[in-house]
């Protein structure tokens, strides 16, 4: 693991890209929807796409959106309360990308998913040939977790964990190149930024240590994610040979400067 200043660079051939936006890049600490980011994001992932990448949006957030709307101040605990809300957010949140995308003339479409997809070689085959069928359209599939149905999810015993691990296996199994992790945070840091001011940027990660696991606390007001669902998704991009970077998600323009290679975030790779 290389800490602090050695540069990297992602010296890459990358054409095929899954984005991931966690529900803390859309939706601010007080649950208002930071169009501005998604507006950003939105040109940003067409102009990858017009610039002749392959480019999959994994997003979190149609909870986060659903309480903004519904002015409900906190995530209930009560399961089929989420749902519902899972319900109305998804269909807000798609309505919010879909304006976004027509803005720059980019076709978008809407994948929802569950664990029993993965399991089902059939199920996950058909899966995988709409969205070779998309890409090649030039249209940007939107996927997300069918939280209204995936019960044990939203009560975090089975979870993708705020769709880190979706975004992870949705990279291997769609056989893309890298998955560019937007999060509230710069980077992977050797303690927490927010309380330790010695706290030092990590450039390179090459191996998911269990001392790095344990350090990784925390995960967003409104989401369910942190730290260590990202780590472990790095983890298992890097056992099948693929690459995770993690930067901050406020200026999603970012994003281009890591497919030039240039050195921004944290670079999971394996030696």
């Amino acid at each position: 693991m290389s800490v602090g200043s050695k540069e990297h660079r992602n010296d890459n051939n990358w054409r095929r890209l899954v984005i991931k936006v966690g529900t803390s890049t859309i939706v601010d600490g007080k649950g208002e929807i930071k169009y501005p980011v998604i507006n950003r994001l939105s040109q940003t992932l067409t102009q990858l796409q017009k610039s002749g990448y392959e480019v999959i949006l994994v997003t979190s957030g149609a909870i986060g959106v659903a309480l903004q709307q519904m002015k409900i101040s906190q995530r209930p605990a009560d399961i089929p309360e989420q749902q519902a809300l899972a319900a109305i957010g998804q269909s807000y949140l798609m309505a919010i990308y879909n304006q976004s995308f027509a803005f720059y003339q980019q076709h978008v479409g809407q994948v929802l998913l569950t664990y029993d997809v993965f399991d089902n070689k059939l199920m996950l085959q058909y899966t995988i040939d709409a969205v070779d069928v998309m890409l090649a359209q030039r249209v940007i599939p939107i996927i997300n977790e069918n939280d209204v149905i995936a019960v044990d999810e939203l009560d975090h015993q089975h979870s993708f964990g705020d769709n880190d691990r979706l975004a992870a296996i949705v990279t291997h199994e769609t056989q893309a190149d890298s998955m560019i992790v937007l999060s509230d945070i710069d980077a992977l840091y050797t303690a927490n930024p927010f309380v330790d001011p010695t706290a030092q940027p990590i450039s390179l990660v090459s191996s998911i240590t269990q001392e790095l696991l344990d350090s990784a606390t925390g995960s967003s007001t409104l989401g369910t994610g942190g730290m260590l669902t990202k780590l472990k998704a790095a983890e298992y991009l890097m056992q099948q040979q693929r690459q995770m970077v993690l930067i901050n998600g406020a200026n999603p323009a970012t994003i281009l400067d890591v497919v030039q290679g240039k050195q921004v975030g944290t670079l999971f790779k394996g030696e």
